[in-house]
């Protein structure tokens, strides 16, 4: 090929004439260049969208997933596998939660259960593992927020065996809430309400110093995870421990797109809880509330539980 010249042709010695450009030219050009063109050019906010589906409710945000609230069994799985979120993406979109481990095939993402439920100090289902107990959703729905954030809303039924016939004994009102990015971290809000449906209801985790039951969140890659609580450093035992306002969970030995670090905070009726079991190893990450005493459930007001993640 020809090389092409940068030049000019001289044939002609003639100048073209010249042509004013207007002061409105002028500054067209210059918002031009300045990236300030008009509303095409600006930035829009992110905007976080739940939507109900068949089995649960999705949520994403400009088409990429953020996490899936399950509302229905998945085919195959057991029928008391609902009313717990997986999966639970980071900002980056790795799937940061595991439903059905081999390790542990009962542990289930981001979920709320305990090994005690007791109705007059007998003890009629495990929620842990699904014994005794089945869920009947009634109520699903999927709210947009004027602040950018999504809702999901839902509402269903303990239902257990009493006396060989089966009887609903707890309300339960659960609400998640998903923010829109800041500072490149997401918030994520979940809030349990229970309220029993007779007297003489309680729930306990398990009898031992451990103590487990309660707010759960199943990660992977748990044999790679560093523990802070307040700040300092915290070593998983075998029992419940003292953690802090705020429970860091980061993984200095991945990279993107596993997240940094994800942050807990859990409060039970709006105040702080603090005690935690925790595993440096493929497990949960329990908010042991109430821990091995019983906890009675009032049938006149709700015990709210909660739980909020700061995700990077």
């Amino acid at each position: 090929m020809a090389p092409v010249s940068l030049t000019q042709p001289h044939a002609s010695h003639s100048h073209p004439p010249r042509v004013a450009a207007s002061p409105l030219a002028l500054l067209s050009c210059a918002l031009l260049l300045t990236g300030c063109a008009g509303p095409a050019a600006s930035v829009r906010p992110e905007r976080v969208i739940a939507e109900v589906v068949a089995d649960g409710i999705r949520v994403t945000t400009g088409g990429q997933p953020v996490l899936f609230y399950r509302t229905g069994p998945d085919s195959g799985r057991e029928p008391w596998r609902v009313n717990y979120i997986h999966p639970l993406h980071s900002v980056a979109g790795a799937v940061i939660t595991e439903d059905a481990p081999v390790d542990h095939m009962h542990q289930r993402g981001v979920y709320w259960a305990w090994r005690r439920i007791l109705v007059d100090g007998v003890r009629v289902a495990d929620g842990w593992v699904g014994d005794g107990l089945a869920f009947e959703v009634t109520r699903r729905a999927a709210l947009d927020r004027s602040d950018g954030s999504a809702q999901v809303d839902a509402r269903l039924f303990w239902r257990v065996s009493l006396a060989g016939q089966p009887a609903d004994i707890v309300a339960e009102n659960s609400r998640i809430r998903v923010y829109p990015l800041v500072d490149g971290r997401r918030r994520v809000d979940i809030e349990v309400r229970l309220r029993a449906l007779r007297r003489g209801v309680a729930i306990a985790g398990t009898d031992d110093e451990k103590g487990y039951g309660g707010i759960s969140l199943r990660f992977g890659n748990g044999a790679l995870v560093q523990l802070t609580g307040d700040g300092r450093e915290l070593l998983a035992t075998p029992a419940g421990i003292e953690a802090g306002e705020s429970v860091a969970f980061s993984w200095p030995a991945l990279s993107l797109p596993w997240p940094a670090r994800v942050t807990a905070r859990c409060t039970v009726d709006g105040r702080p809880w603090t005690r935690w079991v925790l595993r440096q190893e493929p497990s949960m990450q329990n908010c042991a509330y109430p821990g091995s005493s019983p906890v009675d459930l009032s049938t006149d007001r709700d015990l709210v539980l909660g739980v909020t993640l700061d995700i990077g």
